[in-house]
């Protein structure tokens, strides 16, 4: 029975969520757990009785998902190991990316006077048991800003433990306070960065808020110059960026397809492809199919969501909220697109349409 089971998660992995809370992974859609243990029994126990929790929706049935990268650990299905950590027990950020929100950064929450700012959670560090732990990943907000990202990696030194490290970063911090990286990395095999970049050169500004190119560059830089990192881009798509994908695509010319890893936001959601005007569509479609990348999955179905999917009746609304977010921090999102003066016309031409009828 345990060869069909349906992903091995919930004994081999463990999320530290913000609120000092857990999750079988990153991607389980649902309450979080108030302990480890709870979350082995009560998502183990459907496993094993066949069932898939609704949770579980980020990963459908009978195609690859997030679970996949569980296969690799062995398990006897009774008993729990953290063979893969991932650590994201707060949502400090210094930037407020268009396409995040409150959830995820805390100048987010700041800006929108959100209550759910979770600045000072913290995890007991002594109570995560490292000992069959093979690999970490560090997400957040932006990982590099939380203090206890510090503390963990200092247990692995001080317990000589050398597991996969792997990053979600923004590429604009290198350290909290006096702690650095650079004081700790040495110490392991192996660095996967995933640099959360979504555009080059002046665009930077308004689709990430709070960084510039200049820093991210140099940042990035900087990281690489380590003999044991190795940086992947991971872009997230979406029609807050596509305007500029192009430039990012001629940027990183250098990246090989194993290392590009983007992520394409949901296509019906708030800031998803489906929302592009259909007479701007062409000239963007025909740039992801002339990219180098043209072929990866990600940039396949970002294709095919502009072929296909069809919410532009709320592309003036998502113009409206980015013209909003403009005015109010002061950025250059309208100003930057490459068609603003056809977008421009096109409202004055809809809007006159619409007065007269």
């Amino acid at each position: 029975m345990t060869n069909n089971i349906y992903c091995k998660a919930p004994w081999v992995s463990v999320s530290y969520m913000p609120g000092g809370k857990f999750a079988p992974c990153c991607q389980w859609r649902g309450e979080y757990f108030d302990s480890q243990t709870e979350m082995t029994q009560v998502v183990g126990d459907q496993f094993l009785q066949n069932q898939v929790p609704t949770e579980c929706s980020a990963c459908p049935v009978n195609a690859p998902g997030w679970r996949n990268v569980f296969d690799e650990f062995e398990t006897d299905y009774k008993t729990s190991a953290v063979q893969f950590l991932d650590f994201r027990n707060n949502n400090m950020c210094n930037l407020k990316c268009r396409s995040c929100g409150p959830s995820f950064s805390t100048s987010w929450a700041s800006e929108a006077d959100n209550s759910i700012i979770h600045l000072f959670d913290r995890t007991n560090i002594d109570d995560i048991d490292l000992t069959n732990c093979k690999k970490v990943y560090f997400a957040g907000g932006e990982p590099l800003l939380n203090p206890q990202h510090y503390e963990l990696l200092e247990k692995l030194v001080k317990q000589k433990l050398d597991p996969l490290l792997m990053y979600s970063t923004n590429m604009t911090v290198t350290g909290y306070k006096d702690l650095s990286v650079k004081d700790y990395w040495p110490h392991f095999k192996q660095i996967n960065i995933h640099a959360s970049i979504d555009a080059v050169g002046p665009a930077t500004a308004a689709v990430r808020s709070g960084s510039d190119w200049e820093t991210v560059e140099q940042t990035m830089n900087w990281i690489r110059a380590f003999p044991n990192t190795h940086l992947k881009l991971a872009t997230v798509i979406s029609a807050v960026n596509i305007w500029w994908i192009d430039k990012l695509f001629e940027y990183f010319e250098w990246i090989n397809h194993r290392d590009f890893n983007p992520v394409l936001a949901d296509v019906n959601g708030s800031e998803g492809l489906g929302l592009v005007y259909g007479k701007y569509r062409a000239p963007l479609i025909a740039t992801l199919k002339s990219s180098k990348f043209s072929g990866h999955p990600v940039i396949v179905d970002s294709i095919r969501a502009l072929e296909k999917v069809d919410n532009s009746a709320d592309w003036h609304k998502f113009l409206a909220s980015q013209l909003v977010l403009d005015s109010y921090r002061n950025e250059k999102w309208f100003d930057l697109l490459p068609n603003r003066t056809q977008v421009y016309n096109d409202l004055i031409h809809d809007g006159k349409t619409q007065h007269t009828e």
